[in-house]
């Protein structure tokens, strides 16, 4: 099987980065793989090239007012050359605007359509979010009811794209992998404690400073929290456009030294390790991988109910998960866990096993190529 993939990830030009080497496992299952992503014109990402089985492109636009021509152009020219070797079919990072892009080439070149739905477009927070998520929502409803196959990566997101009348057949759930076993055994290379003595409990927290991970919500809940447990900090590990905001409010709270900021770093395991209560604020998500990571990591967590949350962490039992947007609930959560050191100890003990259940790699894999399948043979089906 051959498959075009468009994607908006330039993660996949750095040579070490998790989504080049997920790829990578992936093309070991197909003839070909080749990826256009796109790139800004002046950061010069080059053509990279792993055999035959496994190519990235740039698009290297002008504009991204360009990206959809200058990837439509791309994608052309790789069909137009190797179209007659073997069976092909098309899939989209998204059902947006790579998705729109995607069901362009499926049409003009009678290819099925593959959609991959990482996030949650019907959480009305997403939708309101900005005004261009109101357009991209019809988008995606109009692309999923025309896709022969669908990738979702929560039973969440699952029952909601069936809930349009969309076939079961046609929707495969594929988690995100996350190498449960690495986080369980990998060894600590620095203690939280120790870069922070003066705090008996750490709670950290995640991700890429954009809205949806709501840490202004977050840092608010804290300051709740942190009237009653002086001796509790908040560690927020991350990098994206809010970083000044976030340390405003920080500021405006009066909680420097006590909130603290820093940019992303690659050996998240040994802050999940040491950290003692892990947090996921977001207003909505596809999954939560960084939530699974922690679980592996034998730390205990918070969610908001979104992405695994009710699947995997599941309230009391395997973590606490709260209601979206409630700092009063979120700053609860935290400060029950911190005043009860059995209960952080069982949520950490029965979380890790919990995603023990999970598909391995292997499985995973497996359900990749059998998403990919099930794709021809629902297009074959028409």
């Amino acid at each position: 099987m051959n498959i075009l993939m468009i994607s908006t990830d330039r993660a996949l030009f750095e040579a070490d980065s998790p989504v080049r080497l997920r790829l990578r496992e992936q093309a070991a299952l197909t003839t070909e793989l080749h990826v256009i992503v796109f790139t800004p014109k002046g950061e010069r990402f080059k053509v990279f090239h792993e055999g035959k089985k496994f190519t990235i492109y740039p698009t290297a636009s002008s504009s991204k007012w360009m990206y959809l021509p200058d990837a439509y152009a791309l994608a052309k020219k790789i069909l137009d050359t190797k179209r007659r070797k073997g069976k092909w079919l098309i899939t989209t990072q998204d059902p947006f605007e790579t998705g729109a892009l995607g069901y362009m080439l499926a049409r003009k070149f009678h290819l099925p359509l593959h959609l991959q739905l990482h996030t949650d477009p019907f959480s009305p927070l997403w939708q309101h979010e900005r005004l261009t998520h109101r357009f991209r929502f019809f988008l995606a409803l109009f692309l999923l009811k025309h896709a022969a196959g669908i990738r979702v990566v929560s039973e969440r997101v699952f029952a909601k794209v069936r809930a349009l009348g969309i076939p079961e057949a046609r929707i495969t759930k594929v988690p995100i992998i996350v190498d449960v076993g690495h986080f369980a055994h990998a060894a600590p290379s620095f203690d939280l404690h120790h870069s922070y003595p003066k705090f008996s409990h750490i709670i950290l927290s995640l991700g890429r400073l954009q809205p949806e991970k709501n840490f202004h919500g977050l840092i608010r809940a804290f300051a709740r929290v942190h009237r009653t447990h002086d001796d509790a900090m908040l560690l927020i590990v991350g990098s994206g456009p809010l970083r000044e905001r976030l340390v405003q409010l920080v500021r405006s709270l009066n909680l420097e030294g006590v909130v603290v900021i820093l940019p992303w770093a690659r050996d998240v395991a040994s802050y999940y390790k040491t950290c003692d209560i892990y947090v996921q604020p977001s207003l909505y998500e596809g999954w939560g991988m960084a939530v699974i990571e922690a679980m592996a990591s034998g730390s205990p967590v918070v969610m908001t109910d979104v992405g695994c949350a009710g699947e995997v962490v599941r309230n009391e039992e395997t973590g606490l998960v709260v209601s979206v947007q409630n700092d009063d609930a979120l700053a609860a959560a935290l400060s029950c866990l911190l005043d009860d050191q059995q209960l952080r100890s069982t949520l950490a003990t029965q979380g890790q096993a919990e995603v023990k259940k999970l598909a391995t790699k292997a499985e995973t894999l497996a359900l990749y190529e059998a998403s990919w399948k099930n794709t021809l043979k629902q297009y074959e089906k028409k």
